[in-house]
């Protein structure tokens, strides 16, 4: 128990009820379900205790997101963090915090009664750091009573000298929760305050426009009526002066939702191409996923800013409407101002038709070169040499074909719209002008909603060209936007932490891991399916060779055991839940796959990150002591001694290459760190010689409690 936190910390008992009140408090709207509860008999391992808490959030409908900081960012995290569960340290019962939210520079804390209550977020991290602190605090203590300092100012300088000491130490046991990515967008953008900041900047626009036409017309009136002394000038520069805050908070309001709102389509994106079937990706080849990722950027850029800079062009519109009616030609006016937009929405969907074209054949272009990259050796020796460039010839020439008319309606949206507006909404004062009934203040007046709606049209004219972009674009980003939704399963109801999880069982018995009975696949719509009739029970500490020839159907019951395809029919059970009701989280949290080796891939970054990847990450030093140690089991040690940064040597496409047997040992070492109850090995072994297979085999027969192993015979 903390001292300092008293009766605002949560026992162990009532974790699951701790996980729903912070999603209640954080508004994100959790399923109207029993918390499931717990005992604090199994939270001394970590890894169970991650793994409970994440699998007790999707059964109330959120994510918990684990997070790690270092100690120096602690405080700054905790008084912006959303609502998050704390674990306290300490080799006690075990308790938890749940912070709601900050409140100005503390934070807010929720008690298990349901109180709110206030706590300064200086001692929350002294809370936090207590077991950390010890030995270094004493020090800290004996060098403030060596220097004599004063009281007044002693605290200070050891919260100062703490900070600097245990500053890189990385803290954990934190969780955040968070709706998931796959919910409707319009309820991820009012949780994200979207709404809120989209009103501040039309309503910042509005006041701007206005204070800018009222400056000019005070200046414009004194001028005409002859009447401009010091206090006409003055009423000028303060309506001016007002002007620039109200644009910087309208300013500060559009980037701030332009940011927030890419880092949500990014996250969501990053959710849809995670969530695709292995066949979809396959179909989809390097080129087209090159060019999704390319209008992804499109999207961002210039749907974001181009969307509020058009939301602020129609508000100043509307505003110089108001202003042409009150001018010398009235109505009359106003409705040249709603012509000439029509004219301006029939160039911007000329337009649109032309980038549309542009676009696919630019995306054709781009997914051609990229597969003809990928066999171009093949290419040199199937293609006589004078053909090599014929369809790249006729691409480039489409392409420049559909340049050259996007330039031509482009120059037209750009140009004619605003410099023709000028001309058309002088012309329509002439009538006034000439018959005589206008006077020089109503001429004033009109000609500044004339120059109005000329800086609007021009600004509307480049935001429909960007929008008309982003549209197009989107028609390649939906379908991973929409793949995000294909949420997760409500799992089934969870067993109480005090029983081990079956993930983190060990040894032999007779428990059955996977029961799969006359599973039927087949890929995409092909006629006959791949697997018919496959039926398999896999024991705790089973070791199955699964052997057969190419397209026999191997790599897919891999698959399907690893959770990664879901079978068309059948029953396939992992510790006697199927994967609907277990989640696929849980799923393949139990089990751990290494795909063949076209199917893997080795990432641009540390040796350390590739082998934890599917661990976690940050590491912990036993994280990385148990990668080295499994790198030399596998026969990695050399590799290691040669690598200058050792597990911190970059590898990938700019960095320290591998070969193809050291590839297939660090996906083989990849899926050991996971430490899952079974072990699918696709084609793992094919590409090492017999010493080193021998090496391989028997690191994972030490380290692997249930595998299966695909084989060629």
């Amino acid at each position: 128990m903390t001292p300092e936190l008293g009766t605002l910390t949560w026992p162990a008992e009532r974790l699951g009820d701790a996980l729903e009140a912070l999603a209640i408090e954080g508004s994100l709207s959790p399923r109207a379900v029993v918390a499931p509860r717990t005992t604090g008999a199994s939270l001394a391992d970590p890894r169970a205790l991650e793994a409970w808490i994440e699998q007790a959030a999707s059964h109330l409908g959120v994510e918990a997101e684990p997070i790690v900081v270092p100690f120096r960012e602690l405080s700054d995290m905790l008084r912006s963090a959303g609502p998050t569960l704390l674990r306290v340290p300490g080799d006690g019962a075990p308790r938890f915090i749940v912070l709601t939210g900050p409140a100005g520079h503390d934070v807010q804390l929720l008690s298990p009664g349901g109180a709110r209550a206030r706590v300064s977020s200086e001692m929350l991290v002294e809370v936090l750091s207590r077991p950390f602190a010890g030995r270094a605090s004493a020090e800290i203590e004996r060098m403030l009573d060596a220097m004599g300092l004063a009281s007044r100012r002693r605290a200070h300088v050891r919260s100062s000298l703490l900070r600097a000491r245990l500053g890189p130490l990385r803290m954990g046991d934190m969780w955040t929760l968070r709706s998931p990515l796959g919910i409707g967008a319009r309820r991820q953008l009012a949780e994200a305050g979207m709404p809120r900041r989209m009103v501040t900047v039309v309503v910042a626009q509005l006041a701007t426009s206005m204070l800018l036409a009222l400056a000019w017309w005070t200046i414009a009136q004194g001028v005409l009526d002859d009447q401009l002394d010091h206090g006409w000038i003055v009423a000028w520069a303060l309506l001016l002066l007002t002007a620039v805050p109200v644009r910087l908070v309208g300013a500060w309001s559009a980037g701030a939702f332009a940011i927030d709102a890419g880092a949500l389509l990014k996250r969501r994106l990053l959710a849809g191409a995670l969530a695709l079937d292995p066949d979809e990706v396959r179909i989809e080849g390097a080129g087209g996923f090159l060019g999704r990722v390319i209008e992804s950027s499109a999207v961002e850029s210039l749907a974001l800013g181009s969307g509020l800079a058009g939301i602020s062009a129609v508000v100043s519109l509307l505003l110089a409407g108001v202003v042409l009616a009150g001018g010398a030609a009235g109505a009359q006016q106003v409705l040249v101002l709603m012509a000439w937009t029509a004219v301006t929405g029939t160039l911007a969907v000329r337009y649109h038709s032309r980038r549309r074209s542009w676009t696919d054949a630019r995306l054709r272009m781009t997914n051609d070169l990229v597969e003809r990259m990928s066999g171009y050796r093949t290419r040199l020796a199937q293609e006589p040499r004078e053909n090599w460039h014929d369809d790249e010839d006729q691409a480039l020439a489409r392409y420049a074909r559909e340049s050259e008319a996007l330039d031509r309606s482009s120059t037209s949206l750009a140009s004619l719209v605003p410099r023709g507006w000028h001309l058309v909404g002088v012309l329509g004062l002439v009538p006034a002008f000439v018959a005589g009934t206008a006077t020089a203040t109503s001429l004033a007046i009109s000609l500044a909603g004339v120059l109005l709606a000329g800086s609007a049209f021009e600004s509307l004219a480049g935001a429909l060209a960007d929008l008309s972009g982003a549209a197009i674009s989107w028609r390649r980003v939906a379908p991973l936007f929409d793949a995000a939704a294909r949420g997760a399963p409500v799992p089934a109801p969870l067993p109480p932490l005090a029983a081990p999880l079956p993930a983190l069982e060990r040894g032999l018995s007779t428990r059955a891991i996977v029961d799969a009975k006359d599973l039927v696949f087949r890929h995409g719509d092909r006629g006959l399916p791949v697997l018919r009739g496959a039926s398999l029970r896999i024991v705790a500490g089973d070791r199955l060779l699964l052997e057969g020839p190419s397209g026999a159907g191997k790599s897919t019951l891999g698959s399907l055991l690893a959770g990664l395809r879901a079978p068309e029919s059948g029953l396939l059970l992992l510790d006697g839940l199927d994967r609907r009701s277990l989640g696929d989280t849980a799923w393949r949290r139990r089990v751990a796959s290494a795909p063949q080796f076209h199917e893997n891939h080795v990432l641009q970054s540390t040796l350390a990150f590739n082998l934890l990847m599917g661990r976690r990450w940050p590491p912990q030093p036993e994280d990385l002591a148990e990668a080295e140690a499994i790198c030399h089991e596998l026969g990695l040690g050399e590799l290691l001694a040669r690598m200058p940064a050792g597990l911190m040597q970059m590898v990938g496409e700019t960095g320290w290459q591998l070969s193809h047997g050291e590839k297939s040992r660090l996906y083989i070492a990849r899926a050991l760190l996971q430490g899952a109850e079974l072990l699918v090995l696709d084609e793992s072994f094919g590409a090492l010689d017999p010493e080193t297979l021998h090496k391989a085999i028997g690191c994972v027969l030490a380290r692997a409690p249930t595998m299966v192993v695909i084989a060629h015979p």
